[in-house]
């Protein structure tokens, strides 16, 4: 059975992970979207640098082939370095594990008066704490994160509200 301080902080670490699942959700989407922009713009002007090396350009214009593709180039490594891809695969793991942490916070919550309670949220508290130490390769963004706060707590405090 939890005591009354183990049920307060359960609540809140059952509230932290949904936090944090939509916020990892919401983080790897803009991580797709951002590396589908720079994929559309790497064609975008990969095209326009054909384009301007097939095409008849009068001499006053050589210079656009340069820059297009120093643009190309340049966005390129952009894409390299950024990671998008990589970050979006993390993202969309540390949701998955911490909407699955949610649940199970959720699944202790409805049943705090059973006898291995205490050993069940130790056990959750642990991997809460190795779920924070994979999520450090992607940065806090706190007006993401405040942003998934303010629709948690609106959803649960309603849900409480009525129940």
């Amino acid at each position: 059975m939890l005591s009354e301080f183990q049920q307060d902080e359960l609540w809140r670490h059952g509230i932290g992970a949904e936090i944090r699942s939509d916020y990892f959700s919401d983080m790897g989407a803009r991580y797709a979207r951002a590396h589908s922009w720079l994929t559309w713009a790497s064609l975008f002007f990969s095209a326009g640098t054909v384009a301007a090396m097939v095409g008849s350009l009068s001499a006053n214009f050589g210079w656009l082939k340069f820059v297009l593709g120093v643009i190309v180039t340049a966005i390129s490594l952009l894409s390299l370095n950024m990671q998008n891809p990589k970050k979006y695969a993390d993202c969309a793991e540390l949701h998955f594990k911490w909407n699955r942490l949610a649940g199970e916070y959720l699944t202790l919550w409805n049943d705090v008066y059973r006898d291995d309670a205490v050993a069940t949220f130790t056990s959750l508290m642990e991997k809460e704490a190795d779920l924070s130490r994979g999520s450090m390769a992607i940065p806090n963004r706190p007006k993401i994160m405040e942003k998934w706060e303010r629709h948690v707590l609106d959803h649960r405090m309603g849900a409480t509200a009525s129940a």
